[in-house]
C-alpha cells in the first residue's frame, strides 16, 4: 500500500477507536446518573421533555470528569464548538446549535432534548438506504409518515472541531428512548458505519462530500 493509503488506514482506525471510547463514555454517565438517583430503567429522569435542551446538558455534565459546558456558542470560549457537519451518505447536514458537554478528550456533545417522548412527523417522504428521497419519473416523491419514539438526541464528535465533521466518520447520533440508548438507524446520521463499529466489524461506510 502506498503511504497515503497507510495514513488515511491509520487516522481511520484511530477515529473507529475514539468512537468506540466515546460511546462507552457516554453509556457511563448515564448509569453513573441512575446508580446516584437510585433509577432503574427511566432514562427521562435525566433526559427530560419538561425541560429545555440547557438544563438537561447541564445536569447530564455533572457525570463527566471535568467536561466544560457550553449552552451556547455565546458562552466566553464556546464559539469554535458550533460549526456544520455533513451528512454521511446525501447532501446537506446539520449546524447542531444545541448546548454542548465538552469532554476532557476534546470530544464534543451536543445535547438536543425533544418536547416529547412521542412525535409524528408528515413531513418525510420514502426514502433509498441512503436517505435520498425516492422519486418517480416526473420527479415526485411520495409523502411518509414517522413515528418517533425518542425522547432525546445525543451528537457527539470523536475529534472535536477537527475535520472531517462529517456522520459516519468523526460524528454520530444517539437516540435516547425511555429504557434505552441506541445509535440513530438513519443512514445520514453515519448508521452505518456506528453499527458497524460497534458489532465488531470496524469499518466506516460514508460518501465523501
Amino acid at each position: 500500500m502506498t503511504i497515503p493509503t497507510l495514513v488515511a488506514k491509520y487516522k481511520e482506525k484511530e477515529l473507529i477507536t475514539k468512537t468506540k471510547k466515546t460511546y462507552s463514555v457516554i453509556q457511563n454517565a448515564v448509569l453513573l446518573a441512575k446508580s446516584k438517583n437510585d433509577i432503574i430503567d427511566d432514562n427521562t429522569f435525566l433526559f427530560d421533555p419538561s425541560k429545555t435542551s440547557a438544563q438537561v446538558a447541564e445536569n447530564f455534565s455533572q457525570y463527566f470528569n471535568g467536561a466544560k459546558l457550553c449552552l451556547d456558542r455565546n458562552f466566553n470560549g464556546c464559539k469554535d464548538y458550533y460549526y456544520d457537519v455533513k451528512f454521511a451518505t446525501k447532501e446537506g447536514g446539520y449546524s447542531l446549535n444545541y448546548p454542548k458537554i465538552i469532554l476532557t478528550d476534546g470530544t464534543i456533545i451536543s445535547v438536543a432534548q425533544w418536547s416529547s417522548c412521542y412525535r409524528v412527523s408528515n413531513t418525510d417522504c420514502v426514502q433509498d438506504s441512503n436517505g435520498n428521497c425516492v422519486t418517480d419519473a416526473d420527479g415526485n416523491t411520495t409523502p411518509a409518515t414517522s413515528i418517533h419514539t425518542d425522547c432525546a438526541g445525543l451528537y457527539f464528535d470523536v475529534n472535536g472541531a477537527k475535520l472531517p465533521n462529517q456522520f459516519g466518520r468523526d460524528n454520530y447520533m444517539l437516540k435516547v428512548f425511555t429504557n434505552s440508548i441506541k445509535g440513530s438507524g438513519w443512514a445520514p446520521e453515519g448508521a452505518t458505519s456506528l453499527k458497524n463499529i460497534l458489532t465488531g466489524k470496524d469499518k466506516l461506510e460514508y460518501i465523501k462530500f
